[in-house]
């Protein structure tokens, strides 16, 4: 595949609407290549020179104008033909460009960057065309487009005596810039809140590695490696087989445990022996019972004989409590509450 050559810039587009800035360009490229002179009346041109001139000029034009010029072979002639079609330009550019001026204000625009890229753009159009820009009319243009709530803003910058356009763009970027860093701050956190404390990467267990290290005397290599079987021994192999740990071929071992299951095969009773005194429920001392208050009355005066006996193996965390004989009782609870009142 034949590799295509990369133009140096943009060909002459059908419309002519580049043809302002393809022709600065053109004349470049042919005086740095020496053969400028084949585009001047009255040359003297090579024969070698010209042919050279014309593939170039040909090279940067758009395809549909390279068949309508197929046959020139003067790039002399090549260039008053494409002068005669398109330097009409300036008539057909400078009543948009002025009119491009006129609405133009500096509050339409989100980013100065995008501003400034406008006001220049139309100032060299008018340039182009015969109604040069000045300095003093850009700066001018800057200042009474401001939006109504900065006039004491466009005052100060008014104040600092600028005399380039460039001077003013320039600062008021910065302006921007340091106004989004502020409010960026600003956003950051609610003020008065101070930022969260950095945590200590020690003390942070590694999820992916496991925790393996355990305190407690035993045989084992090195201090607190969790190698031996000492006290608190744990040994866990990359956690296989977690959904059955106490299965058969595991490599879950957990001392604590085994001897936890000896003691209660040893003791079958052993679990069983805590009832808690206030309600008379298993599985809970005393001191850590949630029973409500009144409940725990119904019990107490159960086990005096003046009523049924009250079934509390089963409750509820929190303010309501699950019983097996809950009908037993609350012909008793009734009375209690109708005495209070």
């Amino acid at each position: 595949m034949v590799k295509i050559e990369k133009l140096p810039f943009p060909a002459l587009e059908v419309t002519g609407t580049n043809y302002t800035a393809w022709v600065t360009n053109m004349e470049l490229h042919l005086d740095s290549e020496e053969i400028l002179g084949t585009i001047k009346d009255g040359n003297i041109s090579t024969s070698h020179e010209k042919a050279k001139a014309v593939i170039f000029l040909r090279r940067h034009l758009d395809e549909n104008l390279t068949h309508d010029y197929a046959r020139t072979k003067d790039p002399l002639d090549l260039w008053k033909a494409l002068k005669e079609r398109f330097d009409n330009q300036k008539k057909i550019t400078l009543p948009h460009a002025l009119d491009e001026w006129k609405n133009l204000r500096f509050q339409d625009f989100e980013k100065v960057e995008t501003y400034n890229s406008a006001i220049l753009r139309i100032a060299a159009q008018l340039d182009y065309c015969g109604k040069p820009v000045s300095e003093a009319e850009m700066l001018e243009k800057t200042y009474q487009t401001f939006h109504k709530n900065h006039y004491v803003l466009q005052e100060q910058y008014r104040n600092c005596g600028y005399t380039r356009f460039s001077e003013l763009a320039v600062a008021l970027i910065i302006a921007e810039r340091n106004n989004e860093l502020l409010i960026k701050n600003h956003n950051a956190r609610p003020t008065g809140t101070k930022a969260f404390p950095e945590v200590n990467a020690t003390d942070i267990k590694n999820p992916e590695k496991g925790n393996y290290s355990y305190r407690g005397r035993g045989r084992g290599r090195g201090h607190n490696r969790g190698f031996g079987r000492g006290r608190g021994y744990r040994f866990n192999r990359n956690h296989e087989r977690s959904n059955n740990p106490r299965g058969r071929g595991s490599n879950t071992w957990n001392r604590s445990d085994r001897v936890k299951g000896k003691e209660t095969q040893e003791n079958p009773t052993h679990k069983n022996e805590k009832v808690c005194y206030r309600c008379g429920s298993k599985g809970h001392w005393s001191h850590v019972c949630r029973t409500p208050r009144h409940l725990c009355q119904l019990y107490q005066e159960s086990i005096k004989g003046k009523a049924k006996e009250v079934n509390l193996n089963e409750h509820l965390v929190g303010t309501t409590l699950t019983t097996s004989n809950t009908s037993d009782f609350m012909g008793d609870f009734d009375k209690a509450t109708h005495q209070n009142n």
